[in-house]
């Protein structure tokens, strides 16, 4: 089976939003996790699934290991491992101390072998990626309205059935209506949920 491709849009400040080139990139057919990846090579070979994982976290030991250490780590043929550090800017050496400088994130290079093995054909993805509807903001703000007539208070789901804006923009817009003094917030997280203020009606 072919992997499939749509395109997106580079977000840039630079250019307007119309004008924006388009790149190709892969349309995701979901995550195949570690168990399911430990399954098909138990099912091929002599090796039991206890096996798989216990090799598998020893390698993962390993690698944190000699990362924590200062190492770069290579994988086999799959590729190299390497730490982050993360630290405020500063224009001078002396200005920032060690406490200051920790460990961020994990950088991956896939090996010239390994990209060459996920190197195939692709094919055109009928429905591609997901896209915010193209309703005018003046018409989400309408309908906002009118939902909260109706009830108390709105959440960020119930936002994005109401105006076709997927998740992110959703979130983004709701909480431009709160600094515009629309809309303010009680709760956080996951159980923010948006209420109307006295500003709310013109």
């Amino acid at each position: 089976m072919y992997a499939k491709y749509d395109f997106r849009k580079k977000p840039s400040s630079k250019e307007d939003e119309d004008e924006q080139p388009l790149y190709p990139r892969i349309v995701s057919n979901g995550t195949i996790d570690f168990q399911q990846i430990v399954k098909e090579i138990a099912q091929a070979s002599s090796f039991t699934p206890a096996d798989i994982e216990g090799v598998q976290l020893a390698i993962e030991n390993k690698i944190s290991e000699y990362l924590v250490s200062g190492h770069h780590v290579q994988l086999g043929n799959i590729g190299y491992f390497s730490a982050k550090l993360k630290a405020r800017p500063v224009m001078d050496a002396k200005e920032i101390h060690a406490q200051s400088i920790y460990f961020d994130n994990v950088n991956f290079r896939p090996s010239s072998s390994f990209r060459k093995k996920v190197r195939g054909f692709v094919e055109k993805a009928k429905s591609g990626f997901a896209h915010s509807a193209e309703v005018p903001v003046e018409e989400r703000r309408r309908r906002l309205e009118k939902f909260l007539d109706e009830r108390p208070m709105i959440r960020r789901k119930e936002y994005t059935q109401l105006t076709g804006l997927l998740k992110n923009k959703a979130l983004n817009e709701l909480n431009g209506w709160v600094k515009e003094g629309v809309l303010d917030t009680i709760g956080s997280g996951s159980h923010k949920i948006y209420v109307r203020v006295n500003t709310m009606k013109d």
